[in-house]
């Protein structure tokens, strides 16, 4: 079976949708399934190309603009140039400008839902796009979800429930990098809190730096770049906190094994449902960091649990965030519990079983 996935990039741009289908791609081949990839490439100005990752063959279509940071380019043409040569697509969401061309998908269609964009920064400019992103549900014969709970928190999808699957992301471990699953316990002397992802608005890193602004013994080292940097820096330093903020702006695989290893909490202070799942919650939960998350319409809160791997927090509540703060490291008992469960519930979310559920449904879709 030949499958085509269509989404806005690919590896080795790096992001949440662009690690899931990298993994889902790269096991599909023990189920006799063949994928393919259409993209924009996320590097301006690059003829369209095939070119191959891992031996998968990815078409990267040559973006010149981007609008709403969507990029733009002649997807159309290659949607009627390779549509016809699979057997199946499979369309990870949200990607507007492959839905306005759902009239090209002539193949049984698998849909990934990561979040519904009335609950997201798209919400004011949804009207222009829900006539075609109805039509690609309509279309769909499944549509995965990425959490349990996305279902309740889509008005958009509800209607579709009959053609619904949940099945939830996975974190995949680098090679030579594996986690060492430690029960952690509170560094007393200057525990260290760690963010890491790109630096967007709606990641709401501002809040988490405002609530370490009264913790004066605490150290925050976020990894990671984006268009919020200059003024992430800058707030650090009106602040007066820029001593004990490390911006580590890239990152080898080993150092950020080493973030994990030697930080004593994550913290994932999102904004929005933007934020669709968070695999950097099961990273940091595999070596047995406590998460604090926010309380989002979308998957986070169901990766990493409130009492159980950590505290999840109104979203944009600095107080809220330093009270939780306080609570892990103040109270030894309940951060070794949580760090405990963190490690079991991150293995609850395999690769392998992702990968198995998903070939499950291309079959039954074809």
């Amino acid at each position: 079976m030949k499958a085509l996935n269509i989404l806005k990039y690919y590896y080795p741009s790096t992001g949440g949708t662009e690690t899931y289908v990298k993994q889902l791609c790269g096991g599909m081949h023990k189920y006799g399934i063949e994928p393919s990839i259409l993209t924009f490439n996320h590097i301006p100005r690059i003829k369209t190309a095939w070119g191959k990752v891992d031996d998968i063959a990815v078409r990267r279509v040559a973006c010149h603009l981007k609008l709403f940071s969507q990029p733009v380019g002649l997807l159309a043409a290659e949607m009627k140039q390779l549509i016809p040569k699979a057997d199946l697509v499979h369309l990870h969401l949200p990607f507007p400008n492959a839905e306005f061309l759902y009239k090209y998908i002539s193949k049984p269609l698998v849909v990934t839902w990561c979040v519904d964009p009335v609950n997201t920064r798209w919400e004011k400019i949804f009207p222009v796009f829900r006539p075609s992103l109805i039509q690609v549900l309509e279309k769909a014969r499944k549509i995965v979800l990425i959490g349990p709970n996305l279902l309740e928190h889509s008005p958009t999808l509800q209607p579709y429930e009959k053609k619904c699957k949940v099945i939830p992301l996975a974190c995949s471990p680098v090679k030579g990098h594996e986690p060492v699953p430690t029960v952690r316990r509170v560094n007393k002397e200057r525990p260290a809190i760690l963010f890491v992802g790109k630096l967007r608005k709606y990641k709401g890193v501002e809040y988490l730096i405002r609530s370490v602004q009264h913790l004066p013994d605490v150290q925050l080292r976020i990894v990671g770049d984006g268009e919020e940097l200059s003024n992430l820096r800058q707030l650090t330093k009106k602040t007066g906190i820029d001593s004990r903020v490390i911006f580590l702006k890239t990152v080898t695989d080993e150092q950020l094994s080493f973030e994990y290893k030697n930080a004593n909490l994550f913290v994932l202070p999102s904004i929005d449902a933007s934020e669709a799942f968070g695999i950097v919650q099961l990273e940091a939960m595999s070596y047995g960091l406590p998460v604090i998350n926010t309380a989002l319409p979308s998957s986070v809160p169901f990766v990493s649990l409130d009492g159980v791997t950590g505290i999840t927090v109104p979203h944009s509540d600095p107080p809220a965030l330093s009270a939780a703060i306080k609570r892990l490291f103040g109270d030894h008992s309940f951060y070794e519990n949580c760090s405990r469960n963190a490690i079991e519930r991150a293995k609850l979310f395999s690769e392998e079983n992702m990968i198995k559920k998903h070939s499950e449904v291309y079959r039954e879709c074809v």
